[in-house]
């Protein structure tokens, strides 16, 4: 199930009316200043964005079937407005510094845009089940912080980047094929090392004493796996022990193991691709996220009231949009009027479940 604070969303029971704005003028759900210039969120657009998100029947469902719509007909839940809203002023920022920097979206940056919008929702069919519209604009977006990644690190994501990045961490991405036996104690695995060295066979003695069931039926097998598949004592050894000897004890969290490996497998670009691109995109992000959190403080942001105020969430957060507290009932009204109609200053909505008109 997708959590919904993958954009900062949370359920709440208010909601925020979609409307289609009032009037010749164009209001701006938020604006971000830069030194130079300022750039307006156009609220329609945004709102019609939510109004994507809002319809997905796919994502209603990957996220239990609550936390995208608000209470009222033709609302949206606050929540996600808020982190909507978020995710669309961050790429004002980065949208900024890609125009600042002149830079041009790449074939390569595309299809990395396209493959990150497959995995955005946790799900590549919420997805596809989006308006053509706005599968085209996410990824633009997609694109342009890739290539702003990028020019940032100076590392980028086309095939000969890649190629050459795993020419050179070629051994990280070849595979340990390892066996073990796992004991509670020291002297056990001692006794276990003292059977094997005086010629028992390792998968037997495996399947008598290993307290890993799973493994110890197969004689200790744990297939083949890259650098990183186990806890950093145990994957050390995998990666240094030569074929075919005999460890001494190691200690890790779970117990004293004994192990074996018995094959390396080398490692080819076409079954490392994707490994070697998660690699390189791990590399990248410490820049780009040093850069947001640059631009976000250097930027003049102001959000419209009724999808909250920007401002971080808790002390060593970045800012976010933070949605407005429920408005608390009104016990001193004396005119008689339905909550429904609020008195001047109110927000429109019944008590404890306010409905926030967009336009």
């Amino acid at each position: 199930m997708i959590s919904l604070r993958r954009f900062s969303v949370v359920a709440l029971s208010a909601g925020l009316v979609l409307s289609a704005g009032c009037g010749s003028a164009s209001p701006s759900a938020a604006s971000v200043g830069f030194p130079k210039d300022a750039v307006k969120i156009d609220r329609s657009e945004f709102e019609k964005e939510l109004k994507a998100l809002s319809d997905n029947k796919a994502l209603q469902e990957a996220s239990g079937g609550s936390g995208l719509s608000g209470a009222g007909k033709k609302t949206v839940d606050p929540r996600l407005a808020a982190g909507w809203l978020t995710a669309v002023i961050y790429d004002k920022l980065i949208t900024h510094e890609f125009e600042r920097r002149h830079l041009k979206v790449t074939a390569d940056d595309t299809e990395s845009a396209k493959s990150q919008l497959a995995t955005q929702f946790g799900n590549p069919n919420v997805a596809n089940a989006f308006p053509k519209w706005f599968q085209t604009r996410l990824v633009e977006r997609n694109a342009r912080a890739v290539s702003v990644r990028a020019a940032l690190s100076g590392l980028d994501f086309s095939e000969d980047s890649l190629k050459k990045y795993f020419e050179a961490h070629k051994d990280e991405f070849s595979q340990n094929c390892v066996a073990h036996i796992l004991v509670k104690t020291k002297a056990d695995a001692d006794a276990v090392v003292a059977r094997i060295k005086g010629g028992q066979d390792f998968a037997s003695v495996a399947k008598a004493v290993s307290i890993d069931t799973g493994s110890g039926a197969k004689g200790g097998d744990l297939g083949c796996n890259p650098k990183g598949a186990f806890v950093p004592e145990f994957d050390k050894v995998a990666s240094e022990l030569p074929i075919g000897q005999l460890s001494d004890p190691v200690q890790t969290q779970y117990g004293f193991h004994v192990m074996l490996v018995t094959e390396r497998k080398s490692a080819s670009y076409e079954t490392s691709r994707e490994q070697a691109k998660a690699a390189l995109n791990a590399e990248s992000q410490g820049a780009f996220r040093e850069f947001l959190q640059t631009a976000v403080t250097s930027a003049r942001v102001t959000v419209d009231k009724r999808y909250g105020t920007f401002e971080p969430p808790a002390t060593g957060q970045p800012p976010e949009v933070v949605p407005p507290a429920v408005p608390k009932p009104n016990t001193g009204r004396t005119d008689n009027v339905p909550t429904t109609e609020p008195l001047p200053g109110e927000l429109p909505g019944a008590p404890g479940n306010p409905t926030q008109p967009v336009g």
